[in-house]
């Protein structure tokens, strides 16, 4: 029998590399990246070969690629072309790689089950990692708790809360969703809930704060639509393991409300009023408008802040000036514009009409909406949500978290139409 090297290399490659993404995350940002860009070039040949149009004809798409040529205007005419260049250039792969996946999940419904499995073993792993090294004051494998804050595999990159806290509801959608199938055993099951109970435990050990917030966020957003009795059991072990940790665990407990709590109200010299989130978020902030002001249509160029904020008529203190501003639309004004920020934007202001529309669709109407749907609903939520500090917009593990969902919010789409 002669074996379809074709179908190997379209994919074969592609499946592996997609469902194997938590662990390469983890692995830290070389492996996901390679991962997701082989894809997207796979993806771009099969296009090509087999004429797979049907794909690219979508409103995601057309935004996306909009989006794209507006980065790479941006850069063009930025006063560093091929700094900018060299993130606005390649950044159509996170675009084809969630083409890719709604490919993927078209030929072979097995994604799912093997993606799922997958984050279950990362989850539960960096759980057991991160309980073990809160205890032992270092992990399985000898990394020692950062500045008192719970890191497991990330080690000496903070960024554990933020990874659980960004994948939580992708994960949680595609457990409800073989949950309902009945497609789960029942060890599988008790597994899958004791990761989803202590997963926002574990975000609250790693003392990220912004990370707390989305895990809180992303479970009232599920709550609100889908109010089962197995869901609110689940959510409300997790409220009272937090408020358990809160009470509890006095190290994370005074770097979640008490540090929280001076940097909102420090004085700064003789003014006395509330901060925004903190004096030196408040420094990026100003710097980044002051890039804003100079910029107002396209930018100063993508990535462009680090370079731009130590000039002179940008510099605020000696403080202000960093890899980004810590806010995604903040970042976006100064670095893409007005242009670049409306794309965005606009997005969330659909996923907030359209979540408007589901609640009345749910509790009016009496429809039924898609467990799995929801999920996804509230994963680019976190990802777009404008009201808090976040990373920076173009690190390249955040896209490949940010873009994911996508792929799977595209087959459900196709599904329900």
């Amino acid at each position: 029998m002669k074996y379809n090297y074709q179908k190997f290399f379209f994919d074969k490659i592609p499946f592996y590399l997609t469902f194997l993404l938590p662990a390469f995350i983890v692995s830290g940002p070389f492996l996901s990246d390679l991962a997701i860009s082989i894809c997207a070039i796979i993806f771009l040949i099969n296009s090509y070969k087999n004429k797979l149009i049907f794909y690219y004809k979508n409103i995601f798409f057309y935004i996306f690629i909009s989006f794209y040529i507006c980065l790479n205007l941006s850069a063009l005419l930025s006063s560093n072309i091929i700094f900018s260049l060299k993130t606005s250039l390649p950044y159509i792969r996170f675009g084809i790689f969630a083409l890719s996946t709604w490919y993927l999940l078209n030929i072979n419904n097995n994604l799912l089950k093997y993606f799922f499995y997958c984050f279950l073993f990362v989850f539960l792993f960096l759980e057991i990692d991160g309980i073990y090294q809160y205890i032992n004051k270092k992990n399985l494998f000898d990394y020692p708790l950062m500045q008192g804050r719970v890191s497991s595999l990330f080690g000496n990159e903070l960024i554990l809360g933020s990874f659980l806290s960004r994948n939580y509801s992708l994960f949680l959608g595609l457990f409800l969703f073989f949950l309902e199938k009945k497609n789960l055993t029942k060890k599988i099951k008790v597994i899958s809930y004791i990761v989803i109970i202590f997963l926002p435990v574990l975000v609250f050990m790693s003392g990220e704060r912004s990370s707390l917030f989305y895990t809180l966020l992303a479970i009232i957003y599920i709550f609100i639509f889908l109010p089962k009795k197995n869901i609110f059991i689940l959510f409300l072990s997790s409220f009272f393991l937090i408020s358990i940790g809160v009470v509890s665990l006095e190290r994370f407990s005074e770097r979640i409300i008490a540090q929280t709590i001076i940097q909102l109200t420090f004085e700064q010299e003789k003014n006395k009023r509330l901060n925004l989130f903190s004096i030196t978020h408040e420094e990026h902030y100003r710097s980044a408008f002051k890039i804003f002001k100079d910029n107002v249509l396209f930018g100063a160029g993508p990535k462009s802040f680090r370079l731009k904020c130590s000039e002179e008529k940008y510099l605020i203190s000696k403080t202000s000036c960093v890899s980004h501003p810590h806010n995604t639309y903040i970042q976006l004004l100064s670095e893409t514009g007005i242009v670049g920020f409306f794309f965005i934007f606009s997005i969330f202001v659909i996923l907030c009409v359209n979540s408007i529309k589901i609640i009345y669709s749910k509790y009016f109407a009496g429809n039924r909406i898609s467990s799995l749907q929801i999920c996804l609903f509230a994963s680019f939520l976190i990802t777009l949500w404008p009201i808090i500090p976040s990373g920076n917009f173009f690190t390249n593990w955040l896209n490949v978290v940010y873009y994911l969902p996508v792929g799977f919010f595209l087959w459900v789409f196709q599904k329900k139409s």
